[in-house]
Order: C-alpha cells, then structure tokens, then sequence
C-alpha cells in the first residue's frame, strides 16, 4: 500500500529530528546529498514517529546495498562514533550523546520484503529519502501498520519474526506500557508460545527493555498483562512461588497479587505524593532511577515470603525481609542491572518493614530518638522507603487493617523527615565533642568511642546537654573516666 501526504507531514519530520542544532543541520545535509540515491529509506520507528509526535533521537535508515560505504562516508560526514553492530548482517550504528543513526541493509530484494521481515505493522513503513526534500511525500505501507497505529492495535507481522528475535515480545509489552494501544490476540499467543526463549537473548537486551517499561507510567497495567499471559515469571522465575501463599488477615491477596497490587500503588503514590505523603513532588522523585527503585522494590519486597512461611498458631514469615533482599539480588545481577540500583533497591527492601515496627513502638509509647536515628543513618533514601511503605499498606485491605492506618503513617514520615532535616542541620554544626576529648579522658579508639559519640550527639539534639562541660560531665558519669 502507498500512502500520499502533503508536505506538512515532511516538515513534521524536520520539527521532531531531536539532534542537537548543528549536528541535526549537518544529517539535514547529508540527507540531502543522498535524496537520489537509488533504495534509500527513512523506517522504522523514525516514519512511526511522524504519526504519533514522538521526538526522533534516533534515526533508522535502510538502503539496498554499498551500506558500509554509505556509513562511512556519514561517519566523516557527522563525526560520530561508528558501531558495527553485526557488519555480517549489514547492521552499523553512529552514535554521539543520546542520539544514534542506524543503518541497515535490504533483508530481501526489495524495500516491501525488508519491511515484512520486522516485528510489527507500525514499524514496517517506509519513506524514499528523495520525498524528505520533495512536495510529494508517499509512505510505503504494505502491511497497513499506519491503520493499525490509528486504531491502536500492536499487531506482529508474522509468529516467525517473533521467532527470530524473542526479545520483540518484550518490545511489544514495552509498546502497550507507552499507549501505543491493545496487542491483539494472536500476536499475544505468539507471545505465549514463544515465551521460554526470551531468554536466549543477550541479558542486556532484556534489561534495556524492562528499563523502558519500569520509567513508564503503565509497569503495574503492562506486568500484570505480561503476569496473564505467563510472560512476567520468565524474566522473574521466583514470583511463581509467592502466587496461592496466603498471609495474615491484615492482607486480602495472597503474597504474588499482593507484591502486583504494591506495584500499582506505588505508581499511584508516585503519581501524587501530597495526597499520599503530604510532600510537594520533586524533580529528584521524576528520574528514572528514583522511580525504577521504588516499582522494583515495591514488587520485590515481600518475595521472601513464599520461603519462610510458616503455618503454626498463626501464619508467619520470619526473616523474609533478608530473604527478599538474596532472591532480588540474584534475579538482578543476572539481568546486568547497575550495582548502585541493586544496593538501592536492596536496601529498600531490608528495611521496608522498619517504619510499621516504629510505628507500633511510638503509639506504644516506647519509641526512642535513637531508634529513629539509626532508621534514618541506614538508609539513606527516606522518601522511596516511605513510598515504598505506603504502597505496601495500601495494598493490604484485610479485615483486621485499621482505617485510618495511612494517615497514622503519613504522619510518622513528617517526624522522621523532619528528624532527619534536625540531623542534617546538627551535623553541619560544629561538634562540642571529638575523640581527641574522649582520648584525654583516658579512652581508647575503638567501638566504645562510636556509641559514646552517636549518644551524645542524641542527648545535644533532645538539648539535654547544651555545653562541652556538661557532656565530659555526663561521660565521666555514664562511662567513667578512663585510665590517663
């Protein structure tokens, strides 16, 4: 099928070219010289891109053959880095910052065999280069991709596409987490039927798409769709285990729907954290590290769960915590996730459960400043574990749950933030003691000189010591007095 638009569709194409301003005059050039090269194609998601608005940062280009010459020609041409990224396939990339340019040889004898040979119908148009520079602007369609991209239909072009790179199921859950629309039944059962071999793709690859999916504002809708169609349980084998395992009546799920249900909230949180921590958002709570941390430990932080329970006079799971941080750990490292991520979310998961233990402690009445303390020094990102809490207790509805529990917990995190600001403030004070005092007392460096330090730091900030006398006073009396 070819489709005719006007020239406005071509200057769409110029506004949306997200290059930097010389370098995107520069490719507008090289273009250019090219525009009568015969079998020489703007595809991919660059010709998508002129349907839905979104920005071009990388630019897919198809040509019939002579690609390694063509690139690098642009590789002098731009000054970008060259990629070969399977020169046997004729596939090369330039890369420069964010942006990418690449090349791809015909997969077939012409641009209409190329373009069947994708993963999906909105990816498989096509636009002669010549047209980028011409009033006439023709769209080579042959699988009615535009109808379904207007219809919001994620359609494969063929189970045996899918087959040959597995990682374009990943692609199409990645498409529907973007609202590119519904992935209609068939392509969903060649999902289904292929599923094992996701894993025959290089681990970075699946990372990269599962990263895509988790900065999306739809991770909760589209693994619950891959959860329905036995996709999610391949990537995250351990997740089969929590699915049928029931918890205390605090819970209304049992603990896979209940880790599912956290992940939906902690998007919902994310999405208005005044309604849900009284906190204004912020442009740290908006980056993709913040908030991939937050959905994967929401996810992940009763995991442990499924291999500590226990059924006695009540159901248990003791230690799932620590549990939950290995299993996490495990999955993550074998997908290639960054180090700095898995220490994050780690710790998240750790201590999730340590604001609902303070909680009970402080409506007991028995909470100390210290407790709160040593909760705010080990870890060290406060906001994402209260998101990560209050997700965990809004997906909790049980019979025995309390109304008004959010609100209780809401308010604990104002104290601790507030603590932790105090803290912060005090720090940068100058302290009325340091271990040369403790050392003229007669102590000696070692662990003795960190808890007398971390409990005077607690008696100046409840201002039960406010000079330096009383404090040697007070560890004279506390400690006694060393041998000098």
């Amino acid at each position: 099928m070819l489709l005719e638009f006007n020239g406005i569709l071509r200057d769409k194409f110029f506004k949306l070219l997200n290059f930097p301003p010389d370098e995107r005059e520069l490719i507008i050039s090289f273009l250019r010289k090219f525009k009568n090269r015969k079998d020489f194609y703007l595809t991919g998601g660059s010709v998508r891109a002129l349907f839905t608005s979104e920005k071009i940062e990388d630019l897919d280009l198809t040509v019939k053959e002579n690609v390694a010459e063509l690139v690098w020609f642009a590789q002098e041409f731009l000054n970008y880095h060259f990629v070969p990224l399977a020169p046997e396939w004729g596939i090369y990339r330039l890369a420069k910052g964010k942006n990418t340019i690449d090349f791809t040889s015909f997969r077939g004898e012409t641009i209409e065999e190329d373009l069947k040979k994708r993963d999906f119908t909105f990816n498989a148009m096509a636009v002669p280069i010549k047209n980028l520079f011409e009033n006439e602007f023709l769209v080579l369609d042959p699988l009615s991709g535009y109808k379904d991209l207007k219809e919001g239909i994620i359609r494969a072009i063929s189970e045996e596409n899918i087959v040959e790179d597995p990682l374009r199921i990943l692609r199409g859950y990645r498409f529907f987490a973007y609202g590119f629309g519904r992935i209609e039944a068939n392509t969903r059962k060649y999902f289904f039927l292929h599923k094992e071999k996701i894993n025959w793709c290089a681990k970075e690859r699946i990372l990269q798409e599962l990263l895509y999916i988790l900065a999306s504002p739809k991770t909760f809708e589209t693994f619950k769709l891959m959860d329905e169609d036995n996709i999610l349980t391949e990537i995250f084998p351990y997740l089969e285990k929590a699915k049928g395992i029931p918890q205390p009546t605090f819970h209304h799920l049992d603990v896979k729907d209940h880790l599912l249900e956290t992940l939906k909230w902690t998007e919902e949180i994310l999405k208005n954290p005044k309604e849900y921590l009284g906190i204004e958002k912020t442009e740290e709570m908006e980056e993709e590290d913040f908030i991939i941390s937050v959905k994967l430990a929401g996810l992940f932080h009763d995991l442990g769960k499924a291999y500590t329970f226990e059924i006695k006079e009540r159901i248990t799971f003791y230690g799932h915590e620590k549990v939950s941080v290995e299993l996490f750990k495990k999955m993550a490292k074998k997908l290639r996730f960054k180090k700095d991520l898995i220490d994050k979310i780690c710790n998240l998961i750790k201590n999730h459960m340590r604001p609902f233990h303070l909680l009970n402690e402080k409506e007991k009445g028995s909470l100390t400043l210290k407790a709160k303390r040593n909760l705010i020094r080990d870890v060290p990102y406060l906001k994402e574990l209260f998101i990560v809490c209050m997700a965990d207790s809004c997906a909790s509805k049980g019979p025995d749950k309390e109304p008004d529990y959010e609100e209780r917990l809401k308010n604990f995190f104002h104290e601790l933030f507030e603590l932790k600001d105090a803290l912060e403030r005090e720090s940068q004070k100058k302290r009325l003691i340091t271990g040369h005092d403790l050392i003229e007392l007669g102590f000696e460096p070692g662990p003795l000189f960190k808890e007398i330090l971390q409990d005077v730091e607690i008696q100046v900030l409840e201002k039960k010591l406010t000079s330096k006398n009383e404090i040697l006073e007070y560890i004279k009396e506390k400690y006694g007095k060393g041998e000098t």
